[in-house]
Order: structure tokens, then sequence, then C-alpha cells
């Protein structure tokens, strides 16, 4: 088996113990947001599977796109009768919230491999992102190590991966898999996430301004350019509460 590190490929026999605690621990800090994104999973399942994809198909889309929601709406609008590129389009506009992201980890991951970097961006999901930069973060200066990452977007894709299969399996039983309010789990997900980093003014201000921003463009706007503009929004906030606090600390 082989493992990416530090100088390349190497075998999962050189990994240390220091490697291996930061693998299981990424796994466990992470298994109640795995737990919690399931339910959606399934429905993304059960809803491809009525879209008209087959078993296959569903459980392929799962193994190489590994996008969580932005799967559930693909489906949800091939059933709806939406073109390709239309489809092609939302998703994209949907996950560019991955760049910033992104950014965001990679003062913590800049010593790393271009290989590593392919692989952690490839497993990282909005749960895995906000275990790992939240443990990041509290490990001061120094070497992070990637596969606490690892363990945390490997144990998401696992998750996804079996709950994606479940839903395919049962998918046609099922009449409308969300109105059991499976949807309703990745929006409580990601409130679990996101209250416990609320931790200044600053921060209040920025989950403020993105959600009055999600919120209004929602109801004016069609399709999902209030996530973008929710994000954009909050990054502005964000830059300029940051550069007032830095010019007022220094004078």
């Amino acid at each position: 088996m082989l493992h990416f590190g530090s100088c390349g490929v190497h075998t999962a026999e050189t990994m240390t113990a220091h490697d291996r605690h930061q693998l299981r621990l990424g796994l466990s800090q992470t298994l109640p947001l795995i737990l919690g994104a399931m339910p959606l999973g399934v429905a993304y399942g059960a809803v491809a599977i009525q879209a008209g994809l087959t078993v296959a198909e569903t459980v392929m889309m799962s193994l190489m796109v590994f996008a969580g929601a932005s799967q559930l709406m693909a489906v949800m609008m091939l059933q709806a009768g939406a073109s390709f590129p239309i489809i092609v389009i939302s998703t994209f506009l949907v996950n560019l919230r991955h760049l910033v992201m992104g950014l965001s980890l990679s003062p913590y991951l800049s010593d790393v491999t271009p290989r590593w970097q392919r692989v952690l961006a490839f497993a990282m999901t909005d749960e895995s992102y906000i275990t790992s930069i939240t443990h990041y973060r509290g490990q001061g200066d120094g070497h992070r190590s990637p596969y606490f990452m690892l363990g945390s977007g490997g144990g998401m894709y696992v998750g996804w991966l079996l709950a994606s299969c479940v839903g395919a399996l049962v998918g046609r039983s099922v009449s409308d898999p969300l109105a059991w309010g499976l949807d309703f789990a990745m929006p409580a997900t990601f409130l679990t996430m996101l209250l416990p980093q609320i931790v200044s003014p600053r921060l209040v201000a920025v989950v403020t301004v993105a959600a009055v921003v999600s919120v209004t463009a929602y109801v004016i706007l069609p399709g999902t350019w209030y996530i973008i503009l929710a994000t954009v929004a909050a990054v502005i906030t964000g830059m300029a509460l940051e550069t007032h606090e830095s010019r007022r600390a220094e004078t």
C-alpha cells in the first residue's frame, strides 16, 4: 500500500507512530460530522436512482466527484430536466467556496508535496475543512501533519460512499426521500460546525453579513447565486474589519 509522504511516495511500513496517531485523530474528530452527513448521502443515492441513473453510475459519481450537497443538487436538476451545461455551471458556482477554504488552509500545509496537496484537495469537504483548520490553528508554530486531514477527509469519503450505496439500493422503494427531512441534515451539520467558530466580534459581524446577504439573494435571485454573493460579502467584510483593526493597533 502506498502513501504520500512529505518527500514523495513511501510504503505504509514507513509511517511513523505520529503519522498513525494523526490519521486516527483526524478520523475520530470528524466522526460526528460524518454521521451527520450520511442522511444526505442516502437522499442523494435515492434521488439519483429516481433521476434515471443506475446504481453503478450513482456510486461512480460519489467515487469520482465526491461533492456532497452539489451531487444532490446535480441529480435534482437532472430529474427536473435541466441541461448538462446548466448543471455543470451551477455546481461549479456552488463549489467556488472551496477556493477560499483551500487558501485559508495553505499556510498550514505549504511544506507538503504537490502530490499530497492534490490528494488533500480532493478529500476536502466542509466537514473535513472545519475539523482540520480548527486542529491546525491549535497546534501553534511548526509542521502540521497532513495525515490529520487525510484521516478527516478519508473518513468523510468512505462515509459518503457507503451512504450513497444505501440510497441507491433503496432508491426505487422510496417515493420522495426529501420528504423525510433528510435534506435538513446538512444545514444542521453546517450550523454545528459554524457556531463554535464564532469567537470574536469580527466573526459575529462576518457571519451576520453573510447570513443577511445569503437570505436576501436567495429570495431575490434565481439559482445558487446566494452562495457566491454571501461568500464574497463575508470575505470583503472580514478583510475590511481586519484591516481596520490592524490600523488601529498601529496608531
